[in-house]
């Protein structure tokens, strides 16, 4: 779990100190390695992102912020990991799983499915629907969308998949699709 939140991860690492199966690392994941800036409206507030968000409208102001370190997910694999096949990605990153997936450079290609999220993040982001669908075409993936009838297949893209409410997408590498779904 990668937490850059200095309150966050304290928070974590307490949590997790005993569990050897869990390691929080304080590290942002983007596209780039280097320095960031993680901004908040809040201390230890769920909508902390490395984009500046602009929710004046809603009386959220992110005036808080704070340095991290940034890595790119392919070092961290290709070191920590000896890349190793991974079954399932969880990204959580207000407004830059984009990023995050374009730093996994080769590793993409070891991941048999991730969970990502598109909404109103990608707004400040700048960042469509029509960017993740073409990032996993050209890495074999089918992309789904959590509905409360279950996994909706999105065969296509379709403008009117632009919708910026918060939603959750699941893609699955296509070789890896029967296992998938007799699991859901």
């Amino acid at each position: 779990m990668f937490e850059p939140a200095n309150s966050l991860f304290n928070q974590l690492n307490t949590q997790f100190f005993e569990d050897d199966l869990v390691y929080v690392l304080p590290f942002a994941v983007s596209d780039e390695r280097g320095k960031g800036c993680l901004y908040f409206d809040k201390d230890g507030g769920e909508l902390a992102s490395l984009t500046k968000r602009r929710l004046d409208h809603f009386n959220i102001y992110f005036d808080l912020s704070e340095n991290v370190d940034v890595i790119r997910f392919e070092d961290y694999w290709n070191t920590n990991l000896q890349r190793r096949v991974i079954d399932f990605v969880k990204i959580d990153v207000e407004g830059h799983e984009l990023a995050v997936l374009r730093g996994m450079g080769q590793a993409i290609n070891f991941i048999k499915a991730i969970q990502f999220e598109f909404g109103g993040t990608c707004i400040d982001a700048k960042i469509y629907f029509q960017d993740f669908w073409y990032f996993f075409k050209e890495h074999n993936f089918e992309i789904y969308r959590f509905t409360f009838l279950g996994l909706f297949r999105i065969a296509t893209y379709r403008e009117i998949d632009e919708t910026f409410i918060k939603t959750e997408f699941l893609a699955v590498r296509k070789t890896d699709l029967s296992s998938i779904n007799s699991q859901f």
